[in-house]
Parts: C-alpha cells; structure tokens; sequence
C-alpha cells in the first residue's frame, strides 16, 4: 500500500506515519489522537523531534490518552512517532536540570505505561524508527510491536548511561519480554534493528516504511470483536485480563516509587 510522504529535518521524504483526514479528539503540541469513526481505529501520533520524556511531554501524552479512554467502542489504538524517532526515551538534560522533580516525573511516565498497559482495547505500536529506554517501554506496553526495516533501533540504555532500572521499568521488562533477551538487552545494552528484535520476540513484525502504518492499522482491528468473531466483547473484563496478566507491571507502574528498593515487592 502507497503512502503519503513528507520531508523531515534532514530533507529526507519519509513516510506519515498516521492519515490526515480523521477525527481529531486530540492535538496540541507535537501530540495528536484522531478517530476514525467508521473502522473505530484510534491513531495517536507523536510528532515532537525525538519524543523525549518529560513533564510537558507526559502531560500531552496523559491528555491525549484520557481521549483515547473517552472513545466508544469498538475501538483500537495505534501509537506512532514520525521521522527518526518513536521515542529517544527519558529527557535527561531536563532531569539534569531539575534532580528534585526527577522521580516525580519517571513516576509520572510509569502512570501513562499503566495505562497503556491496560487499555480496554488492543493497542499497537507503530515503531517507525528508534525507540530507546522509556521510548521501548512505551512500545512494550502495547498488546502488539511493528517495526520499520531499515533505519531505528532498540535499546535498554540505562547500562551505557549509568542508570538502575527502578522498579516500574524491571516489572514491565519482566512481563513483557524473554529471560535470555532480558539478560542481552539490559546487561549488555544491545542495540537490535528490526531483524533482530524480531528474533529476540521484542516485536511481533518488520516490514517496510511504506507499509508500517497499514500494517499497523490492519493488527489493530484484527483485535475489534468483530473481527474476533467474539459474542460478548465486555471491555472492563479485558482491561481486567490484561491487570491479571500483567499484576506485577500493573502494581510497580501504578504504585511504585522510583525510590523502592530493587529487592522489594509490591
């Protein structure tokens, strides 16, 4: 399937990660959520450079998700950066700057992860190019991973920068990805391109630039009832099946402190 191209900071044509003319629920700053009313497919583009987490950003991202959560049913999300980056993770020359407001705001990221986590619907990330540390986390909190061939990689950078994981990120890691891959990524700081994710199980699918956002989109109604050919769809019950999947993810997001000592238990 074709695409619509732009250019982006570098003079490059990349592709739109996310079509035009739908609904617009949400969009301020660089971060947008449009519907599509027919299909019910929820798209929440992330358009701000490299996507960094800080409070600002959480902010946006925390607003465009409460629109998300707001949407009837049937529904389905997909979640997609533009350009290089889907996100270079955590903000770390804000941190630098503010070392009281630091933990408040990993904090605060680990609330938007949960709630990613546990949405009432399928949710996709649409991996259009790297995705480091809180940017990983945010693709792993989505039910299913796509990934662009070609350009962006994948990594647990906290080995390379010095950095504990804290809590919410190891219980997310924990839920969500493999022993052997767990052990490679976060003591080694292995960088994986769309091939090698692939193998490792951190994404479901590689494909192309031009078919990313198609493919994306196709994985996420896959996840409508109807498509399931499901009887009785109830989301409160399959948000519930996701908390009980993923309890121990769910309770150091939601409750953990970046304090909480690595040895404890929620």
């Amino acid at each position: 399937a074709g695409c619509a191209c732009h250019r982006n900071a570098e003079g490059e044509e990349a592709p739109a990660t996310m079509p035009d003319e739908r609904e617009t629920l949400f969009s301020r700053d660089g971060v947008s959520l449009t519907r599509d009313d027919e299909t019910g497919l929820l798209s929440l583009l992330l358009d701000r450079g490299q996507n960094r987490f800080n409070p600002e950003f959480v902010t946006l991202l925390s607003s465009a998700l409460d629109a998300a959560e707001a949407a009837p049913h049937p529904k389905a999300l997909v979640i997609a950066g533009r350009g290089k980056f889907l996100s270079n993770g955590l903000d770390v020359e804000w941190m630098a700057s503010d070392a009281v407001g630091t933990a408040p705001m990993i904090e605060s990221v680990w609330r938007v992860l949960a709630r990613v986590l546990t949405m009432d619907c399928r949710t996709v990330a649409a991996i259009n190019g790297h995705a480091f540390g809180a940017g990983l986390f945010l693709a792993l909190s989505c039910d299913f991973r796509l990934m662009r061939t070609q350009r962006g990689y994948l990594c647990f950078p906290e080995l390379n920068l010095g950095m504990p994981l804290a809590k919410g990120f190891a219980e997310l890691i924990k839920a969500k990805v493999s022993g052997p891959t767990m052990r490679e990524g976060v003591l080694t700081g292995k960088r994986y391109g769309s091939s090698e994710a692939l193998e490792a199980g951190l994404i479901d699918g590689e494909c192309d630039a031009e078919e990313l956002n198609g493919r994306a989109e196709e994985t996420a109604l896959g996840g409508l009832p109807e498509s399931l050919g499901l009887a009785n769809f109830d989301p409160d019950s399959f948000r519930a099946m996701k908390v009980e999947l993923y309890t121990d993810a769910y309770r150091a997001l939601t409750l953990g402190k970046v304090a909480t000592a690595p040895e404890s238990r929620l």
